[in-house]
């Protein structure tokens, strides 16, 4: 029986739309081919790095940014975090809420140490979390399984009666190979009729 509810962050609970197009901007400014700069600062080996936490936020900017801040306006900076100008989705934020009547909820991102400070600071959330998982402090990203299991382990459940809910397949994939239920996110109402086939009630 599924009792938590396990949710990621970055296109699942908050959407970084206004942010990319900025950094779309940004790319053109620089005479960049489109999703450039979004490509340099979150993939490959300084981003896997500092969202595993085994490289500094400074030394990560320093890989991947640094050479960037002169030519661009000073918002550049708040690149460093990777939710920068993030918006919530409220629809999903709202079944999260009509969720936690029933159920564990639990958060489990790839990112830095920051967004343990961006959780804290947001109102909505306040009080919605039993466990709050993140890459750079756990030291293990998803689609690694220890992710998994430690955000089971921290709700102090069976990765059996969890379910996660994430908008990439490799990561809902890695989630039921690790024991768990999984939904692939794609709105809010959607993935509650998902949660409903899987005898889930918002």
């Amino acid at each position: 029986m599924i009792r938590a509810v396990i949710f990621d962050m970055g296109g699942v609970l908050a959407h970084t739309h206004e942010s990319d197009a900025l950094l779309a901007s940004y790319d053109a400014m620089l005479k960049l081919e489109p999703g450039t700069l979004r490509m340099r600062l979150y993939s490959g080996p300084a981003w896997e790095a500092v969202s595993k936490g085994e490289i500094s936020l400074d030394d990560y900017w320093r890989e991947v940014g640094e050479a960037f801040e002169e030519h661009l306006p000073p918002d550049f900076l708040g690149y460093r975090d990777n939710f920068f100008r993030a918006t919530l989705d409220l629809a999903t934020v709202q079944l999260a809420w009509r969720l936690r009547s029933r159920y564990h909820i639990g958060l489990l991102s790839n990112a830095t140490r920051l967004l343990a400070r961006d959780v804290a600071r947001e109102p909505r959330f306040a009080g919605l979390f039993d466990a709050v998982v993140i890459s750079a402090i756990e030291g293990f990203r998803k689609p690694e399984p220890e992710a998994f299991l430690i955000a089971a382990q921290r709700l102090n459940l069976p990765p059996d009666a969890c379910v996660l809910i994430d908008d990439k397949v490799r990561n809902t994939e890695a989630a039921q190979a690790a024991g768990m239920h999984a939904v692939l996110y794609e709105n809010a109402l959607q993935t509650e009729r998902a949660l409903q086939a899987l005898g889930v009630q918002a």
